[in-house]
């Protein structure tokens, strides 16, 4: 049963307005409250499920995989509100209902999630592997519904949609030299996944293919949350003579970035040139219109639903790696 806004607001006893602006990731509504409204979604979708008749739609099952590292679930941003009205859409086309399970690593939150999955009326799986490894991804393997792995490749065994890091990444190196950049700092996340990894393969394929030198232009750790991004990045402005250019692994990092340079009075492009990787609302920019390596969240989530429709139909022998490419969106950050 689909969970309208208005049950919602009299659950929490707030108004329909400020479902809407949380279920939406607009502006205006504290993280306690967007995190309390699809707390509240998940606790009416359990009880409904409960008295649902035997003969109620299958379900496709999202299950995300958060291990605290602040890419599946963030107070700073959401970045897949796009992508989960896809797999909504998507869904009901097929005729299905959805059902989203946010779950650690801890074994007993696998087990059991894999054992709904198995018992339960599911259809099929897409399981969003952001911040996965290898190793991990072997528990999974006990689930007996069709299943796409998002946001990762490690295993040959299903579908995997992906992002081409590698190419977004040295793309916007290429962009940089063509624009006279030859000292370019990169700032990482300190969080190693996939998709970091994979950028800062690309970065470092981008200075081979621009004859830079790695040592010349170091990959710097920034941070994870935005004020340790903030903080750091603000001693290393102020103890290091200024690069031409920086490439910002994540969103958290452009926006600690821009923070700083803000309080330190850093003219961009003029002083220092910026491109960021994944895009920013337009309230995050401020004075100036950040040149993005833009990720695309939506059409990849609409791959992995045909991925998955077509297993859902048909056991597809072959088993396909599918990488969305990355747009660079100019701005006036670069020189």
């Amino acid at each position: 049963m689909r969970v309208k806004a208005v049950d919602v607001a009299k659950q929490l006893n707030i108004s329909k307005a400020t479902v809407s602006l949380a279920l939406n990731n607009k502006p205006g509504v504290s993280p306690q409250t967007r995190e309390a409204v699809y707390q509240c979604i998940r606790e009416l979708e359990e009880s409904s499920e409960k008295e649902e008749p035997v003969s109620q739609k299958q379900m496709i099952k999202i299950i995300m995989v958060n291990k605290g590292f602040k890419n599946i679930v963030d107070g700073e941003m959401d970045l897949w509100t796009d992508a989960l009205a896809v797999y909504d859409r998507e869904s009901s086309r097929m005729g299905y209902t959805l059902g989203i399970t946010y779950i650690t690593m801890k074994p007993e939150d696998i087990k059991r999630t894999i054992s709904d999955v198995n018992s339960q009326d599911v259809a099929g799986v897409v399981l969003y592997a952001t911040e996965m490894d290898a190793e991990e991804f072997e528990a999974f393997r006990e689930i007996k519904k069709p299943m796409i792995v998002y946001d990762n490749d490690f295993t040959m065994d299903y579908h995997c949609v992906a992002i081409d890091n590698v190419a977004g990444a040295r793309n916007a190196v290429d962009y940089l030299v063509s624009r006279g950049c030859k000292r370019i700092v990169y700032l990482r996340n300190e969080v190693d996944i996939y998709n970091f990894s994979q950028r800062r393969a690309g970065y470092r394929a981008g200075l081979r293919k621009n004859n830079l030198d790695l040592e010349k232009n170091p990959i710097i750790t920034a941070g994870c949350a935005v004020n340790d991004v903030y903080l750091n990045v603000r001693n290393y402005l102020e103890s290091n003579e200024m690069p031409d250019a920086f490439l910002m692994e994540n969103y958290q990092v452009s926006i600690g970035v821009m923070r700083a340079i803000r309080e330190l009075r850093i003219s961009v492009p003029r002083d220092l040139s910026l491109v960021g990787i994944d895009e920013l609302p337009r309230y995050l920019l401020g004075d100036f219109d950040l040149t993005t390596v833009k990720v695309e969240h939506a059409e990849r989530a609409r791959a992995a639903m045909m991925f998955l429709e077509r297993e859902i139909k048909s056991d597809i022998a072959g088993k396909f790696k599918v990488y969305s490419n990355c747009e660079l969106v100019l701005g006036n950050s670069v020189r």
